[in-house]
């Protein structure tokens, strides 16, 4: 690993992701590898070892710079493919000793690949629809706020044709006071 030219690190030193990804060396590129002992692992969770060989990076920084690196559709699948194992991998490692440091070596990758698996969380049909409604609603009262913001201009420099053309899509949502100004400005354009 590329040490600092001014210092070498000490645990508790703490620096940009930037910092420990560039100079050093906390990224993909020097990522640690490892081979799962199967014999370690209960039997329904083995066909994931693959998995865990790949993405259970300790490293938050290594492993958020070895995701960004990676195929969206790798870690789509990674998620996917991981979900309907985590509640008995944790199970599992609920099962382990209070200790960490008397885990088998397993257990402990087990345990950094469900971290790396809550940050390759991919969001179902209906989140990414809540979400776009979400937007959709805070771009609507965006432009009515600017649209009453205009209008109170209009209004004050006798423009009421503007005025009309800047409430009137928002006829029904206006405030008392909008309202009566816009009504005010239909007649009098």
């Amino acid at each position: 690993m590329k040490q600092h030219p001014r210092k070498p690190l000490k645990s508790g030193d703490v620096y940009p992701a930037h910092v420990l990804r560039n100079e050093y060396g906390m990224n993909a590129e020097n990522r640690p590898y490892f081979k799962v002992v199967v014999d370690d692992v209960p039997k329904t969770l083995r066909e994931l070892i693959p998995y865990v060989e790949r993405w259970a990076i300790p490293c938050d920084v290594t492993r958020g710079d070895y995701f960004d690196k990676q195929p969206e559709d790798d870690v789509a699948d990674f998620y996917r493919t991981v979900l309907p194992f985590t509640d008995e991998i944790r199970a599992w490692l609920d099962e382990q000793p209070d200790d960490v440091g008397d885990w088998p070596d397993a257990a402990v990758h087990y345990m950094y690949f469900l971290k790396a698996h809550a940050e390759a969380y991919q969001p179902t049909e209906d989140e990414l629809a809540a979400r776009a409604e979400r937007h959709a609603e805070w771009e609507h009262q965006r432009a009515l706020k600017a649209a009453v913001s205009d209008a109170e201009e209009a209004f004050r420099s006798g423009d009421y044709a503007r005025v009309v053309h800047l409430l009137s899509p928002f006829d029904g949502e206006l405030e008392k006071i909008q309202a009566t100004k816009l009504a005010l400005a239909r007649k009098k354009q």
